[in-house]
């Protein structure tokens, strides 16, 4: 390099000031980026969504409706360990799907899937009075719903307890051929 070549070096401070600036733009975008999408998950009250959905299917299994479908009748004895089993996986998935530990990966899902005007835009809905609306009538509407699956499932049962029948008598069968019938 030739003495008095201070070029390259102002060519080389600016990149690297360029560098910096763009890099702390981006994650202050970022930064903002993720305090819209965490605005916009209080604001449509994900967290109750999430522990409403648990709630709904924790009940769901705990009222057998599963047991029914499969047409599985356990004796008592049974039904107590079963009983005890539901109850520490209903703790352990409540446990996996916590909102505190779900939130960093939702924000992220949000922030990728949608650019910062779109998140501003569904901030200003939620912000709405109708927004409000149906955050407000949601969890109604997501019972409802709960209740209309529940009734097509249990009109499908006959199908589905047929399917399983038929399914568990052809697996005995393929493990247990001298069970085959003659």
């Amino acid at each position: 390099r030739l003495q008095g070549d201070w070029s390259s070096d102002v060519c080389s401070s600016d990149l690297v000031l360029a560098t910096t600036v763009l890099a702390s733009a981006a994650y202050g975008d970022e930064a903002s980026k993720a305090a819209k999408v965490e605005e916009f998950l209080r604001l449509a009250k994900m967290d109750e969504m999430l522990r409403q959905s648990l709630a709904l299917a924790t009940s769901q299994v705990k009222s057998g409706v599963l047991k029914e479908m499969m047409g599985v009748k356990l004796p008592p004895e049974m039904q107590k360990n079963a009983d005890v089993l539901q109850d520490k996986v209903s703790r352990v998935v409540s446990d996996a799907l916590a909102w505190e530990k779900l939130k960093p990966a939702y924000v992220k899902l949000f922030a990728d899937a949608y650019s910062e005007a779109e998140i501003d835009d569904i901030v200003a809905f939620y912000k709405s009075s109708t927004g409000q609306s149906m955050v407000a009538k949601s969890p109604l509407i997501m019972t409802k719903a709960s209740e209309i699956v529940q009734r097509r499932m249990t009109e499908a049962q006959p199908e589905l307890q047929k399917l399983i029948h038929d399914f568990m008598s052809q697996a005995v069968q393929a493990t247990h051929p001298q069970e085959r019938k003659k």
